[in-house]
């Protein structure tokens, strides 16, 4: 799959290098199991994401939670703490700092009883600090196997000082949280927590979260998921706070999700047979509140095997825009063919075609015939190697020129597990009269099946360019998550 990436305008002091993270980001969600040995019926679960455009113009969207729990007989104490965090062009556009700890009576019963205290700090709301104390009464709705549904409410006091301010006020704390294990790999979670000032209801503060997670087998894991934080006051210029990450999970203490799961989708995508394959993939993140910043991608794959013969064409775009300026704008498409000549060697030729707004390529198209040899092959994957000459035509900078090139890669797959697959290329581009001039280009997909026909995948890539165009930078890296559909 061919992504492109989108540079940026140089930055302070006339330095060009440009890095841009589009897309989902990347997100780590580690969740951790003490178990009873030895922290004695302690359990603990953790996940961070984060949102990275770093450039002429940054922008950081970041997350990340901490959850502790521990039962003693009829009693339950959870406590948690989170952080919310933003930073546009170096300066802090959103922090959020919570923490709680709440203590539950009866939490095996269908109503409990409990008393939740609470901590935060809020620069969106102007909140220097904000204590809760209130008592929580609760009913679990549903308490089922794949199906678990809570609901709180309770009187408050509140302490706060907010623009310089002290002052306290009665409160309501309404809380729902939701979790619903679709498949055995497949987790959907869901929750929502209201602070209303009991005089003034349109004083409030509202946070809620939702995601989808996805074991992969092992530790690993893969997350979609959002947060959101509204605001009532009527003074403030910004009133919400958007974020919706995903990517990568890994779960320090994992249980055994090896049974029970779908076909795999990996081996599909990749399985030989006379029948054209079509995929379809689209992916995007939203940053919306303290600052205004989106990207989507998508891209199409064609793809055909038989006998000793592989057809394969593509397209990919992305497309970015960040405080109301375009952040990215792409499009890359891939052609070739190749044929088995042998049990280790291989021949074909290809036909790339490139455009990058911000990198002030018009447009490239690379001709290469070529030949390939199986270096390693195993049960779980093989590594390559093919090389060839290149006939290059490009403008770039306003600039059009043709030249002969030498083009190298190697390529490399390999199966992690039943349902996910890691795919990785290094490939080269140097022009034959000026070896100065040369393109280094790394790409690494990670796939994770849902279903025979639908995946996850992270893909990032890496590109270095010694001459580029004016006013661009040499290096670009850039990650995007997306979901696939296979036809």
């Amino acid at each position: 799959m061919c992504l492109l990436t989108g540079k940026k305008a140089p930055s302070k002091g006339g330095s060009v290098r440009a890095i841009q993270i589009i897309g989902t980001g990347v997100l780590l969600s580690a969740s951790v199991s003490l178990g009873e040995d030895p922290w004695g019926g302690w359990e603990g679960k953790g996940n961070a994401g984060i949102t990275l455009s770093r450039g002429n113009g940054e922008s950081l969207r970041g997350t990340t939670e901490l959850e502790v729990s521990r039962s003693l007989g009829d009693w339950q104490m959870e406590a948690a703490a989170s952080l919310l965090y933003g930073r546009d062009s170096g300066v802090s556009s959103g922090e959020r700092l919570e923490s709680s700890l709440q203590l539950n009576r009866g939490r095996t019963s269908r109503v409990y009883a409990g008393l939740s205290g609470e901590i935060l700090h809020d620069q969106l709301a102007r909140i220097d600090w904000r204590a809760i104390v209130s008592p929580v009464i609760g009913w679990r709705a549903f308490d089922q196997e794949n199906l678990e549904l809570d609901l709180e409410v309770g009187p408050g006091l509140t302490w706060e000082e907010r623009a310089s301010v002290t002052r306290g006020f009665s409160s309501v704390r309404l809380h729902e949280h939701l979790d619903i294990q679709l498949t055995k790999r497949l987790h959907f979670f869901q929750s929502l927590t209201a602070i209303l000032e009991a005089g003034d209801l349109e004083n409030y503060s509202v946070k809620a979260d939702a995601g989808l997670e996805s074991k992969l087998g092992g530790s690993w894991s893969l997350r979609i998921a959002g947060k959101a934080v509204f605001h009532g006051e009527s003074d403030q210029t910004v009133s919400e706070d958007l974020l919706l990450t995903a990517g990568f999970g890994y779960n320090l203490h994992p249980a055994d999700h090896s049974e029970g799961g779908l076909v795999s989708g990996s081996k599909k995508l990749e399985s030989r047979s006379d029948d054209w394959a079509f995929t379809a993939l689209l992916g995007g993140s939203i940053s919306k509140g303290n600052s205004d910043a989106r990207s989507i991608s998508s891209g199409l794959r064609l793809r055909r095997d038989w006998i000793d013969n592989e057809l394969v064409a593509g397209i990919f775009g992305v497309y970015g825009q960040q405080g109301g300026t375009m952040s990215a704008e792409s499009l890359s498409g891939d052609l070739h063919y190749q044929q088995t000549l042998g049990k280790e060697n291989f021949g074909g030729m290809r036909l790339d075609c490139d455009y990058d707004a911000l990198a002030g390529l018009d447009w490239r198209l690379a001709f290469a015939p070529y030949l390939g040899w199986v270096v390693l092959e195993t049960e779980r994957g093989e590594l390559s190697l093919e090389g060839g000459p290149s006939v290059v035509a490009e403008q770039k900078g306003g600039r059009e020129r043709a030249f002969l090139a030498t083009y190298a890669a190697v390529k490399a797959e390999h199966k992690l597990g039943e349902r996910t697959q890691l795919v990785g290329e290094l490939s080269w581009l140097s022009k034959a009269a000026d070896f100065k001039s040369q393109i280094f280009t790394s790409e690494l997909r990670v796939e994770h099946a849902l279903s025979e026909r639908l995946s996850l995948q992270l893909l990032g890539r890496s590109t270095y360019d010694t001459d580029p165009a004016n006013k661009s930078g040499r290096h670009d890296l850039q990650v995007v998550s997306a979901l696939a559909v296979r036809f």
